[in-house]
């Protein structure tokens, strides 16, 4: 059971996260923005325009990692919504088969123990489902993560490198 001070350093971290991400998105949209506005197209070689080419390609990518993160982040919370409501619902129905009919204040519909008899396997089949769905979704979303960072550091080197390297031709 959580407490009160552990979903208020979640919201914390979650909102921090989210924050991160938007920020990340910022900063790699302005670095594509800078290379493009400053590429003169050359020859494919051992150049640094080819080299300012790789990077603007890696900080693609890396931008394109950074929406699926959000998108798949996105994702996870819906997932956990549909989950947590689920097992509120069976709870509730399991304490109508224990304690018998019970009404449900929000809505005005009765819970018999026949229905909560019916409900409570078809809820915890969909529990079973939407965990699985949460996993490999939190799997991409952390996929997208370590990617968009690595991609994120590589560029942003080819960056460094392409200009350093432009100083010595």
């Amino acid at each position: 059971m959580s407490t009160e001070r552990s979903d208020d350093l979640f919201k914390k971290w979650h909102e921090s996260t989210e924050k991160f991400d938007y920020f990340m998105l910022g900063v790699l949209g302005a670095l594509c923005a800078y290379l493009s506005q400053g590429y003169k197209p050359d020859r494919i070689g051992l150049n640094p325009g080819t080299v300012e080419l790789l990077a603007l390609i890696m900080l693609v990518l890396a931008a394109i990692l950074g929406f699926r993160r959000i998108e798949a982040t996105n994702q996870a919370t819906m997932i956990n919504h549909r989950t947590l409501h689920c097992n509120e619902r069976r709870g509730t129905l399991v304490s109508v088969l224990e304690q018998g009919p019970g009404l449900n204040y929000q809505t005005g519909q009765i819970y018999t123990p026949v229905y909560a008899a019916d409900q409570i396997p078809f809820l915890t089949e969909q529990i079973r489902l939407l965990e699985g769905q949460l996993r490999v979704v939190q799997r991409k979303a952390l996929f997208a993560y370590r990617a968009r960072n690595v991609l994120t550091m590589t560029g942003f080197l080819l960056i460094l490198a392409a200009k350093i390297y432009s100083a010595y031709i």
